[in-house]
């Protein structure tokens, strides 16, 4: 279902792969070691909450992307079935492979899996730290529709750690027809001016560009 760069192969994290890659992250993205990313760090989060390849099914995903037979990077994503929604919680590249471009190659793949599984709504938070993902997601045609202040929490110096800024991005995985617009009777005039500013409608179609 999707073609890596040659060299790179994608699988489902299995029990045995954890200790790899808890070594891997802690030595890609070392900021990780606070946060609602470092439980990415933690053995038993794998046991009690991610689905391994051949084991039950969960609601946490990691895949692994490898060069060769090592592991070089890793996406999750948790399903909210409720909602028919799809969180993409983390994605962490090697530094000496990010040249490769594997988070733009799999993102499309992310989409048609969810559209598999019945999701209608996919969205994440990127780091605003280096513009990676940022690129790969608005490449993918996924949208910027705002920024969290203080969400999560990283280690921004050694030994300093602060609430950081994130990018908000989403991808509707429905037709636009399928999108209820709120009763602009039901917003302040801030909330108003910022949804028109960040979904405006074509008044020829009804449509929102």
């Amino acid at each position: 279902m999707v073609r890596l760069p040659e060299g790179y192969n994608l699988s489902q994290l299995q029990r045995n792969d954890i200790p790899a890659l808890i070594d891997g992250i802690k030595e890609w993205h070392p900021d990780i070691a606070v946060g609602g990313g470092s439980c990415y760090l933690r053995e038993d989060f794998y046991y009690q909450h991610v689905c391994m390849d051949g084991e039950d099914e969960k609601a946490i995903l990691v895949a692994l992307f490898r060069h060769g037979t090592d592991i070089v990077g890793m996406w999750s994503w948790e399903q909210v079935p409720e909602a028919l929604t799809l969180y993409a919680r983390l994605i962490v590249i090697s530094p000496a492979h990010r040249s490769a471009k594997l988070a733009s190659t799999v993102i499309p793949i992310a989409e048609m899996a969810g559209n598999a599984m019945g999701a209608e709504f996919f969205f994440g938070l990127a780091t605003l730290k280096i513009p990676h993902m940022q690129y790969s997601l608005e490449k993918a045609g996924w949208k910027l529709i705002g920024f969290t202040s203080g969400y999560d929490r990283e280690q921004v110096a050694p030994g300093v750690v602060k609430r950081v800024f994130e990018g908000v991005y989403t991808k509707v995985l429905v037709p636009e027809e399928e999108l209820h617009r709120p009763d602009p009777a039901n917003m302040t005039p801030k909330a108003r001016a910022l949804f028109d500013a960040l979904f405006p409608q074509d008044a020829a179609t009804g449509g929102t560009r």
